[in-house]
């Protein structure tokens, strides 16, 4: 690369470490296995904005169970396949709240679990 482009930019490394060691803290692995229990399109809670949605997902055996995943950060990797999906908790009563009411306005007989 010329000089008349600006610098040539660093080079770079990427870390292949994974494994559960590089979950982010305050984040949850839903496995690919439990997943498969749940039906295959989620329902979107947008909370606190209309662009930040948590992820709710209905039980395929019992139509009133809910999971709570929360907000989507990225997928977990093994050996190059996903194993699972990694979710931000909810964590505060407030934004339990918020899924539950909206849980409610879908199906009146709904129960949430919040984790996994």
């Amino acid at each position: 690369m010329s000089r008349t482009y600006g610098p040539r930019p660093p080079k770079r490394s990427f870390s292949v470490s994974g494994g559960l060691g590089s979950i982010p803290a305050g984040a949850q692995l839903v496995p690919t296995a439990l997943k498969a229990q749940y039906e295959i399109i989620p329902f979107h809670v947008y909370h606190p904005t209309p662009h930040d949605a948590i992820t709710v997902l209905r039980s395929k055996k019992s139509p009133h169970e809910w999971l709570v995943c929360g907000w989507y950060i990225d997928t977990y990797r093994e050996g190059g396949k996903v194993k699972g999906l990694l979710y931000r908790r909810v964590a505060s009563e407030e934004d339990r709240a918020v899924v539950l009411a909206e849980l409610k306005k879908q199906d009146k007989e709904a129960s949430a679990r919040f984790e996994p």
